[in-house]
């Protein structure tokens, strides 16, 4: 896919006066935002991931993106390796210390799930993945009309 295609697809015409994608843009910056920091927000999410975890379509359109569960898994990681670290030179009080590795490990713990629960996904389905990649790739987007013959296919997919 050539650069020319992909800013197109990214800012298609009209973009600066769309709403659509100023909604849209700035939903997806915030739900990765709190799955990279508050990811226990999300345990619905992982719920439903476990329920379906044999469907690739329901998966790929969990609230929050897969990069953002897998920075909140590192960022909260690094964050409960920062307060170990903390507390081996005893500088933070046992209630505060205890409050933090909570929401640390909780967090952890729901971005560890969604994370080995797509990843064993698209291990064992990956014609399907491969299908719901093109179609994320390729489909118009903000409600522009299909212009390329990828752009055709994809919807065609997506019904």
């Amino acid at each position: 896919m050539r650069l020319g295609s992909r800013l197109r697809g990214e800012f298609p015409r009209g973009w600066w006066s769309s709403a659509r994608w100023w909604v849209t843009g700035i939903r997806e910056l915030a739900l990765s935002t709190a799955a990279a920091v508050a990811t226990v927000v999300f345990v619905g999410e992982m719920v439903r991931a476990v329920r379906h975890r044999d469907e690739p379509r329901i998966l790929a359109r969990l609230v929050g993106s897969f990069e953002g569960y897998v920075s909140g898994l590192l960022v909260n990681g690094a964050g409960f390796a920062v307060l170990v670290t903390m507390e081996i030179e005893d500088d933070l009080p046992v209630v505060l210390m205890v409050l933090l590795s909570g929401w640390c490990l909780s967090n952890i713990g729901v971005s560890a799930v969604v994370f080995v629960v797509v990843a064993q996904s698209r291990i064992r389905r990956p014609a399907a993945w491969a299908e719901l990649d093109f179609v994320e790739r390729h489909a118009p987007k903000y409600g522009q009309p299909p212009e390329t013959i990828e752009e055709y296919r994809a919807l065609h997919l997506q019904e």
